[in-house]
This record gives C-alpha cells, structure tokens and sequence, in this order.
C-alpha cells in the first residue's frame, strides 16, 4: 500500500490496510490519511506534521512521541489513543472524540480542541494548555487537567 503525502514523498508500506499495523519512525509528512480506520496502529516517533487525518478512525492508537504540529484530526475519533509527549503544537482537534485520550507531558501550544469530547482526557503535565482552545470542549469529572489551569475561563463545559 502507497501512503500518499502532499510532499510528492510517497511512503510505501508492506500493508493492505492501516488498521492495526505499526507505522512507527516513518516520515509521513501530510500524509493523506482522511476518512481511513486507523484503528490500534502504533505511530510512535511518527512525523505526521501537517497531516490529513480528518474524520479518521484513531482509537486505541499509540501517538507516542509523534509530531502532530499543524495536522488536521477534526472529527476524527481517537478514544482510548496514548498521544504522550507527542508534539500537537497548532493541531486541529476540533470535534474529535478524545475520550480518555492521554495526552501527558505532550505539547499542545495552539491546539484547537473547540467542542471535542475531552471525558475522561488526560492533560496532566502537558505543555502549552495556556494557549489552547478549549471553547465549547465537553469535559467530566474523569478529565485530568494541570493544578494550575483554570478550566472555568477555558471556555469549557463539564457535562
């Protein structure tokens, strides 16, 4: 299978489908993965920089340590995923599922999580929360937040 990527740097992988496989320390700078189960696929140490991951099926994937800077995974369903230390500077997550997502130690500077179901969320220790947008973002009592970051001024809703 060819992972097309708008960088005309087309990866070929030895898979007929994305769903499960490791893709780990791949260059797949805007990769065009929208619409595609992606589901249980390890990207650790992924470059996935200005992907296209819209309205993807992402759960349970491990996002460990991949750079997110600028990719696109509004709607994109990443319940259950591990995003640890991963760098999602300026990353859209716009009405993602995210529940129980665990995002520690990543860097989300700039990231757009604007009506995101953020249940169950992780974002202990995560750099950047001061300048994300959490406007409209669904969160619960399960949802994890640093000690020092007002959530009440974040613009987000617990339900």
């Amino acid at each position: 299978m060819i992972i097309f990527c708008e960088t005309d740097k087309h990866v070929e992988v030895p898979f007929e489908s994305l769903k499960g496989v490791s893709l780990e320390n791949l260059n797949l700078h805007r990769a065009q993965l929208e619409n595609l189960d992606l589901s249980n696929t390890s990207f650790k140490n992924t470059n996935l920089r200005g992907s296209f991951l819209y309205q993807a099926i992402m759960k349970e994937c491990d996002l460990s340590s991949t750079n997110l800077v600028w990719a696109d995974l509004r709607e994109t369903n990443l319940s259950n995923s591990t995003l640890i230390n991963c760098l999602a500077v300026s990353a859209l997550f716009e009405n993602a599922n995210l529940e129980n997502a665990n995002f520690e130690g990543a860097n989300i500077e700039g990231a757009n999580f604007r009506n995101a179901n953020l249940r169950g969320a992780n974002f202990k220790c995560v750099v950047g929360i001061e300048k994300a947008i959490f406007e409209k973002a669904i969160f619960d009592t399960e949802t994890k937040w640093p000690e020092d970051f007002n959530i009440k001024e974040s613009g987000a809703e617990q339900k």
